[in-house]
């Protein structure tokens, strides 16, 4: 239950996170949008404002040209009343000093920038920059130069000469941008903005669920293998299917579902060759122990006469030899990482193999075995080789031991040495005419406990490649197997530092 509750809280977590993200993406989109619609409107506004100015001028020029004195004063009332309301505008005629000759409104928010004298009003030359300096008017935004100071509405001023360039007709326009560029952004933005919201909410739903469920899964299988389940899996139908979810998944996640399966397999692999060990290391021990008891008792009760006790003595002893050298490989095991400084010293890799065939020359004739022997030389008749000597000796015993007991009666054995001067390197091979080792078992030949053959008759503890491969490790050294091109068996090929001064 807590774990579900925990994943849920995962989930719904990474859902709310998005929904935000999203949210604060769209809301930035949304400013920028809405500025670019203002400055648009404006633009678009003041143009047409100034288009308007430069007609209705064109037209005032016309209407007070053709008409007399007395009679322009109400044409030209009527005239700019006419175009005031047609663009909701206030129209001025104001004269090249900044006196305003007529008005058809004077907005509230300019009145107090005027400058007012016996009734009259007149702009200050700041107010008409922009506006009647330019040779053919101009249009600027009212708060610019300050004749208008409404913090609601920006007002849009366009100015165009009239009556030869002795005044300038001026439009001055209200426009509330804020209110335009939202219901221009509602009316564009609304329903595209629902529709994408919705379906960004519904692929990262469905994003967030192929993400979290592996992790899900992955918290399952953890809390069953700590229970003593190994033969449990991640499994992942999605991996294998050619569609969107498979693509949704992370490589990422594909790889940790991929890595904690192989490692549960080791685990399980493991755990079964740790049986076979010890169920196989108590057959060995009782084995000793049964024989070791049987004499003594034998020798207790008499059975075994005085003259023949220092055979059986001798045999008990071999008993107890053997238990411990069981006992002392498995309690070695923890030690190999490392390797003491004070032991790294150059020695003959040579000398050790001749001195461990030669330990084993009973065994080598017990099964008739032929050893085939190549050393390599470098500057006089040995190769110096770098490390444990102790350790290397270990290793080329466990190997060769190895080629023993999987050579058949009559086979042959070989043995080579090569020194690599480019890399200062020495490759050590141990080759047999044995059955080899198979493709899919080779993986695993190093681990401990593992035995090709498990069965009782099988002697060995399973360790002996295993202590090879953790001695090499420790000595920055690796060890692999592959088929012996020459004797058809196997091969262990493993490297050594150069002791040579090169």
């Amino acid at each position: 239950m807590t774990d579900t509750k925990r994943t849920n809280s995962v989930y719904f977590r990474t859902i709310i996170s998005l929904i935000v993200c999203t949210i604060f993406v769209f809301a930035l989109l949304c400013i920028i949008y809405y500025q670019q619609i203002t400055k648009t409107l404006s633009t678009e506004e003041a143009s047409d404002l100034y288009d308007y100015a430069v007609q209705s001028a064109t037209g005032y020029d016309k209407v007070t040209a053709s008409l007399s004195t007395d009679d322009a004063v109400g044409v030209e009332d009527a005239y700019l009343t006419a175009i005031a309301q047609a663009s909701g505008t206030a129209a001025w005629v104001v004269s090249a000093d900044g006196t305003i000759s007529y008005a058809t409104e004077i907005p509230a928010p300019s009145i107090a920038q005027l400058i007012q004298t016996d009734g009259i009003y007149k702009m200050a030359p700041v107010h008409m920059q922009g506006l009647t300096d330019p040779q053919y008017g101009g249009v600027i935004s009212g708060s610019q130069n300050g004749l208008f100071t409404d913090p609601k509405n920006i007002w849009l001023s366009a100015a165009y000469p009239v009556d030869g360039g002795k005044a300038f007709l001026i439009l001055h326009k209200s426009l509330n941008i804020e209110q335009e560029a939202i219901m221009t952004l509602s009316n564009a933005l609304a329903i595209p903005v629902l529709i994408s919201f919705a379906t960004a909410l519904l692929l990262f739903t469905f994003m967030t669920r192929a993400i979290v469920r592996p992790i899900r899964l992955l918290s399952d299988v953890a809390r069953k293998v700590k229970n003593g389940d190994l033969a449990a899996r991640i499994k992942m139908p999605e991996q294998e299917l050619s569609s969107p979810v498979q693509f949704a998944l992370a490589d990422e996640i594909t790889d940790m579902i991929t890595s904690v399966n192989e490692m549960i397999e080791r685990l399980e692999s493991q755990e079964n060759d740790r049986r076979v060990f010890v169920s196989s290391i108590a057959h060995d021990i009782r084995t000793p122990l049964t024989s070791v008891k049987g004499f003594l008792s034998a020798m207790l009760d008499g059975t075994i006469p005085p003259e023949q006790m220092k055979h059986y003595l001798e045999i008990t002893k071999a008993e107890v030899d053997r238990i411990q050298s069981l006992t002392a490989s498995m309690s070695e095991v923890s030690s190999l990482r490392s390797v003491d400084e004070l032991k790294i010293a150059s020695f003959d890799i040579n000398e050790i193999i001749q001195q461990t065939l030669v330990a084993l020359e009973g065994q080598l004739k017990e099964k008739n075995l032929g050893v085939q022997l190549e050393t390599d030389r470098y500057g006089g008749e040995c190769l110096l080789a770098r490390g444990d000597k102790e350790a290397i000796s270990r290793v080329v015993h466990n190997l060769l031991i190895n080629a023993i007991k999987f050579t058949p009666q009559n086979g042959d054995i070989a043995v080579t040495t090569q020194f690599m001067s480019k890399k200062k390197m020495i490759y050590v091979m141990v080759e047999d005419s044995g059955p080899g080792i198979p493709q899919d078992k080779r993986s695993r030949i190093f681990e401990s406990f593992y035995k090709l053959d498990s069965s009782r008759t099988n002697p060995g503890s399973g360790l002996g490649l295993f202590i090879c491969k953790e001695i090499l490790l420790a000595h920055g050294q690796s060890i692999q197997v592959d088929d012996s091109p020459v004797l058809g068996g196997a091969r262990f090929l493993f490297t050594l530092d150069s002791g040579a001064e090169l």
